[in-house]
């Protein structure tokens, strides 16, 4: 019974501190990924020779023949397959690389899939502007020179030919 009063201080008992993750750090390498600088390109992206029943001699590039179209060039009037998707379609393909953004970072799917998805998504809405016919109308000598007056198809090479690159 004679103790001294320093003898009955106990020493405090040592917090611990567990550190869970809960997929923080899976979460975070995924928002890397996705934001790693890799694009989707869309369009008539190889230079492939346009076949003679496209309307030509056969000595232009079918990138030439999209690029005339998509702009215009001389009597060719402009038809635009690519911008003019873009801009009829911008809130739409907005919508979907937010929705495929978010899958990513739910870890459902890996980054390159969902620019994959995005791409084929973009060339089906291209494909699908040119099939419905972009204004201006043909001019009457080659709807009967075709037998179309659908513009920008004869064949269908310049359809078959959008597609996407991802890079």
């Amino acid at each position: 019974r004679g103790r001294a009063a320093h003898d009955r201080v106990r020493a405090p008992r040592m917090s611990r501190v567990t550190v869970k993750d809960h997929g923080a750090k899976a979460l975070l390498e995924r928002a890397h990924k996705l934001a790693a600088g890799r694009v989707v390109r869309v369009g008539v992206l190889d230079d492939a020779p346009k076949r003679e029943g496209e309307g030509g001699t056969g000595a232009q590039s079918l990138l030439e023949v999209a690029a005339q179209h998509e702009f215009g060039a001389g009597r060719i009037p402009q038809r635009s397959f690519i911008r003019g998707t873009v801009e009829a379609k911008g809130a739409e393909i907005a919508d979907l690389q937010v929705s495929l953004a978010g899958l990513v970072l739910k870890g459902k799917i890996e980054p390159d899939q969902a620019l994959e998805q995005l791409g084929a998504k973009v060339v089906g809405m291209v494909q699908t502007r040119i099939a419905a016919g972009i204004a201006p109308a043909l001019h009457p000598d080659t709807i009967e020179k075709k037998g179309s007056s659908t513009p920008l198809i004869d064949t269908g090479q310049l359809r078959s030919s959008i597609t996407y690159r991802v890079g």
